[in-house]
């Protein structure tokens, strides 16, 4: 008599009943072939130049097309609704967390990083028409769903660690992909300006629709996922999450508070409006940097002390920020980029250090992350 096999567990985007394991695996994108991290890496990379850019864009696009407001703050020259551009961009990868955690178990990994480059295509889309109509709610909404979209690319790293056995190294891998884009940033922004010209920023948001583009592609030709295993399920409890989620969310809400006020700050220093462009893509290189030599010695350093040292980072850029000068500014920049990399790698690590999470877990986390991010976005529009 065969032994009888392992039932799976039924999920929501199971097309076919749960029969025979060994004759009728899950209708989704599954198959037998395994992903490579340059696959994810590269598309984490478009995902990031489209990130280096909107970073950028987005405060400015606020300042330029936020409706006139009475500041309750009386140094406060700007309106305080000029931030809210960028904050719809985290407030949209928070949402996103948690279906982007379920569809890519659903439907697998080519689906779910796909739609979220869809949506950036999407978002670039209408922030260009947004800044063409000045149009103030179009930039809140095209920004809502670009954030989306970073929120589903964020999953790149989680799906680097839950197939390594190293998992500070292997998120470092694919966070070292944003590099370069980083860097190409604003050479690129720069050449999507000029040819845009006379209409400012429309250049910018075009690229980032474009980057999305890419990684849509890359995307749609990345291995299907393995076929899964059907056994009972070694799952993480959900209260693993909490000191790391706890210590990352502080890291991305410093992080968020210093960004999102450096664009006008510099300005207010007397740094032009396209130069803007290089200071931010240098605190994004800033944000991915670390990952290069993390990537090689990541798991050779406890979880914990890698989350502590970056948050320690992200607490030193503060000062920096309020200090008023360029200087000071590019120097918090600079610090809390590289403390939000090094706290964001030991945090992935410190997640995966008591098994693979499970899906719930995975949501709460990055949910977390983003929602703390948001509330820094609204917070540097007042403090800095």
């Amino acid at each position: 008599m065969r032994p009888q096999a392992q039932a799976s567990e039924p999920r929501a985007g199971m097309l076919v009943c749960v029969c025979d394991p060994q004759f009728d695996p899950p209708a989704n994108d599954n198959g037998p072939k395994a992903i490579p991290t340059l696959g994810l890496a590269l598309g984490f990379a478009f995902a990031v130049l489209a990130q280096t850019v909107a970073s950028a864009a987005l405060p400015l696009a606020g300042a330029m097309l936020a409706p006139p407001m009475a500041s309750p703050i009386p140094w406060l020259t700007t309106s305080p609704l000029a931030t809210w551009p960028f904050a719809a961009m985290l407030l949209g990868a928070a949402l996103a967390s948690f279906p982007a955690s379920f569809l890519r178990d659903a439907f697998g990994r080519r689906t779910g990083f796909a739609l979220g480059a869809s949506l950036g295509l999407a978002g670039g889309a209408l922030l260009v028409a947004a800044l063409l109509q000045r149009q103030f709610a179009w930039a809140c909404l095209g920004a809502l769903w670009l954030g989306m979209a970073q929120g589903f690319s964020f999953f790149y790293r989680h799906e680097a660690a839950a197939a390594s056995g190293r998992p500070a190294a292997a998120t470092a891998g694919v966070l070292a992909g944003g590099v370069l884009a980083a860097l190409a940033g604003p050479t690129l922004a720069g050449f999507a300006e000029s040819l845009a010209a006379p209409y400012f920023l429309v250049g910018a948001a075009g690229l980032a629709a474009l980057a999305h583009a890419l990684s849509l592609g890359v995307a749609v030709t990345l291995a299907p996922d393995p076929p899964p295993v059907f056994r009972p399920k070694s799952v993480a409890p959900l209260a693993a999450v909490v000191g790391p989620t706890l210590l990352g969310a502080l890291a991305w809400f410093g992080m968020s508070a210093v960004m999102s006020g450096a664009p006008l700050a510099l300005m207010g220093c007397g740094i032009g409006e396209a130069a803007v462009f290089g200071f931010i893509a240098l605190h994004v290189a800033a944000m991915y940097a670390p990952a290069v030599p993390l990537a090689l010695v990541g798991d050779r350093v406890s979880p914990v002390l890698l989350a502590m040292a970056g948050l320690a980072l992200v607490a030193v850029a503060v000062p920096l920020q309020l200090s008023g000068s360029a200087e000071g500014i590019t120097a918090a920049l600079l610090a809390v980029g590289a403390g939000w990399s090094v706290a964001t790698v030991g945090c992935t690590a410190w997640l995966y250090r008591a098994g693979r999470p499970g899906r719930l877990a995975l949501a709460v986390h990055d949910g977390s992350l983003f929602s703390c991010a948001i509330l820094g976005a609204l917070a540097g529009g007042f403090l800095f």
